[in-house]
């Protein structure tokens, strides 16, 4: 049942005494005229004046009429298809695509008319307008099937989507564990299992790990990692290429009782910019493919003279372990300056100290006798971009460190010297930061939650909002949201805080305690946590005004390569307005120019499509008028992904998961023929009473003014024509 009402602003008896009087005022204004009128004249010139005048008296009300329509949502089936390559590609069965087709055309999608919808996915999903055989073209690069989970769950309770029925091989390889997000899915997930369960016969490389920024002449190791199946006594090459060079090569004899290999090698760069590493290993007769024989990874290296300023309000273990780990890295020097218990310090800095530093260390630092002018000359070497690492201290002055709050990550609320013990809070989607990565896996979470605890004061603070919290905080194993570790980049200014203090207990007692017991293979999370962190903030360009990147490093040929731009002046403040052209190139051959669109503060962007395959550089430039403000370069890669191509057996775990833990049922093709009762038969497929309401502002309508235009225009041509006065 419909309902209909109309609202006003005001009182509905002010309103009509208005509307009377208005009426009234019509009939006084006739109640003689020169000449006189005839009754039916009269009439109509009394109408019109009063519906004029009325009509203009309701529009000052503003008037709304709402419609409120009840109605029965059916239930709604949503169908998600994989659309990437390792649903086209070959494995221990045969043709996958054969399969995927097949199980297509014995599923009777026409039993749930018009409440069925379809959508496709690989690194994004995208709505299938008109479902037939020929709308998968299984050429997605990635795959990423949480985000299309979450995409359907976002619009399931305004749309009535009662259940997802998810066709793919289950081979993740972007985004999250979709477990996480079809737990979230408040009904049913049904699975269908795309592939072979057996693994074929193969070798493929599944990831090279090496740091993303390296130094010349400061070697940094390369991890290879990749699997074969099915082949024994067979010996296969692994040879490792700088910018296409060969630099080194391993040999390994394949092995029927083993799966995984790693290959480590040593980097030594000798040349200043982006190098792109490749691994390749060399084909083997027999193996299924050969699209996954080959990784590339891209390294920006850089100049190797590198000075950090470390300050300290006093001697502490954390200080000492600080120092000791940066003086293993190459190139670097380490200015050391620890305060007195007085304003005075072991080592004064001087402002050439800090003019020729390029990262800042705070460690407890400052304390309540560090020299304000001290604090003053660091906060303007921050604001000419240089990076800081702040770590907390028990004896640290927050009153005095919000002279620097301004290039620090977060903002100060209250703090007191009450101490207590945290321990890190990590998940799953903390993990892309470049500062936590260890191995490169979901495993990284188990290491960084099992650390042992460190020491924090009652200080509470709330990062900025380009900020990132990478770590939040447990006490006595109760999670808070508290912030323990917190990055930010904002216009090339990067700076990183750890709120606690005490991180060599995460040496001590943990990498230090299983080298003792004999357990040498533990990583070192306190080196490894403060080397990313020095090489993450050591990527910055002093004064650098134009950033000019593309939105990842490689692409398939069938994807658009997207180029982002940020423009300032010497200010930092936003450029609009202005022209970024890019020149693409390959080496003399698909050569390219564009010009990046401007999208509102100092932000450019670009698409450009048809690429080749191939390694490919780029040089930007910006002008406003006929003055250069400046220029970027960089790197990508089209047509080399092999992603899709690692994993070629079905992820029946998964999909058997996803299935059970949101009340829905996996499938292989042979047991498919109950799939559709199953899925109208579950009791939370149904529909559900829905209501929609709609307000029309009828004092904004364009009709009601109109008519009163009319109808005053109407009046003063009858009464021209009467010779009234």
């Amino acid at each position: 049942m419909n309902s209909y009402f109309l609202d006003i602003t005001g009182a509905w008896i002010i309103l009509i005494l208005l509307l009377l009087l208005a009426i009234a005022f019509s009939f006084y204004s006739y109640r003689s005229t020169n000449p006189p009128l005839v009754k039916t004249k009269r009439n109509i010139l009394i109408a019109l004046r009063s519906i004029a005048l009325c009509l203009i008296i309701f529009a000052l009300f503003e008037p709304v009429y709402t419609v409120i329509k009840n109605f029965e949502k059916p239930a709604q089936l949503v169908v998600l298809l994989d659309d990437s390559q390792s649903v086209a590609a070959d494995d221990a069965s045969g043709s996958r695509k054969k399969q995927y087709e097949e199980i297509l055309s014995n599923i009777n999608f026409k039993e749930f008319g018009e409440d069925i919808h379809f959508y496709k996915f690989s690194d994004k999903i995208r709505k299938i307008e008109n479902f037939n055989k020929d709308s998968l073209k299984l050429q997605g690069s990635l795959t990423n099937i949480s985000e299309a989970i979450k995409s359907i769950s976002l619009n399931a309770e305004e749309n009535n989507f009662c259940s997802i029925l998810l066709i793919t091989d289950g081979a993740f390889n972007d985004g999250n564990n979709p477990v996480f997000d079809a737990e979230n899915f408040a009904n049913p997930i049904y699975t269908i299992g795309v592939g072979d369960t057996v693994e074929p016969k193969d070798v493929s490389i599944i990831s090279l790990l090496t740091n993303e920024i390296a130094y010349i002449d400061n070697p940094v190791p390369i991890n290879v990692n990749f699997k074969a199946a099915g082949f024994s006594d067979e010996v296969v090459k692994l040879t490792l290429f700088d910018n296409g060079k060969k630099i080194n090569e391993q040999e390994f004899s394949l092995s029927s009782a083993r799966e995984n290999y790693t290959a480590i090698f040593d980097y030594l760069p000798t040349e200043e910019g982006t190098r792109k590493i490749t691994a390749t290993l060399s084909n083997v007769e027999g193996e299924i493919t050969i699209k996954n024989n080959s990784i590339s990874e891209f390294i920006k290296v850089l100049k190797n003279k590198r000075t950090i300023a470390l300050f300290a309000g006093y001697p502490s273990p954390d200080l000492a372990f600080i120092k000791r780990t940066l003086q293993k890295e190459k190139g670097l020097e380490v200015l050391e300056f620890v305060q007195k218990r007085s304003s005075e310090f072991y080592v004064n800095p001087t402002t050439k100290d800090l003019a020729e530093t390029d990262i800042f260390i705070l460690c407890g630092f400052p304390i309540q006798s560090t020299p304000n002018q001290l604090i003053a000359n660091i906060n303007n070497e921050l604001n000419k971009g240089k990076p800081i690492f702040f770590l907390a201290g028990l004896e640290t002055d927050y009153k005095k460190l919000k002279e620097l709050q301004e290039n620090l990550p977060f903002t100060l609320l209250s703090s007191k010297q009450r101490e207590f013990t945290v321990t890190p809070d990590i998940n799953i989607d903390h993990l892309a930061s470049p500062i936590l990565r260890i191995t490169g896996t979901d495993e990284d979470i188990l290491l960084w939650n099992k650390m042992p605890p460190i020491f924090k004061t009652e200080t509470f603070v709330k990062a900025k909002p380009e900020s990132e919290v990478i770590s939040t905080m447990k006490v006595n194993n109760v999670a808070l949201k508290e912030p323990l570790i917190i990055t930010r980049e904002i216009q090339g200014k990067k700076s990183v805080a750890i709120m606690g203090y005490g991180l060599y207990r995460w040496k001590l007692l943990s990498y230090a305690s299983d080298v003792s017991k004999g357990i040498t293979e533990s990583p070192d999370l306190f080196e490894t946590l403060l080397s990313n962190t020095f090489r993450w903030l050591s990527v910055y360009e002093k004064n650098k005004t134009v950033n000019v990147r593309t939105a990842k490093k490689h692409y398939n040929q069938s994807e658009k390569v997207e180029f982002i731009a940020e423009l300032y002046d010497a200010a930092f403040v936003p450029v609009e307005n202005a022209e970024i052209s890019v020149n693409i190139s390959k080496g003399g051959a698909d050569d390219r120019k564009i010009t990046l669109v401007s999208i509102g503060n100092g932000r450019y962007y670009s698409v450009v499509e048809g690429l080749s395959q191939g390694d490919f550089s780029f040089n930007a430039e910006a002008k406003l008028g006929q003055r250069k403000l400046g220029n970027d370069s960089g790197r990508f890669t089209v047509g080399e992904l092999s992603v899709e191509f690692q994993n070629l057996k079905q992820n029946t775990s998964l999909l058997q998961t996803i299935a059970k833990r949101t009340g829905g049922k996996f499938y292989e093709l042979k047991d498919m023929n109950t799939l559709v009762d199953d899925i109208k038969k579950h009791p939370n497929f149904k529909s559900k009473a829905v209501s929609s309401r709609s307000e029309f502002l009828l004092w904004n309508w364009i009709v009601l003014l109109s008519l009163a235009i009319l109808c005053f225009t109407i009046e003063w041509f009858l009464r021209k024509r009467a010779g009234l006065l």
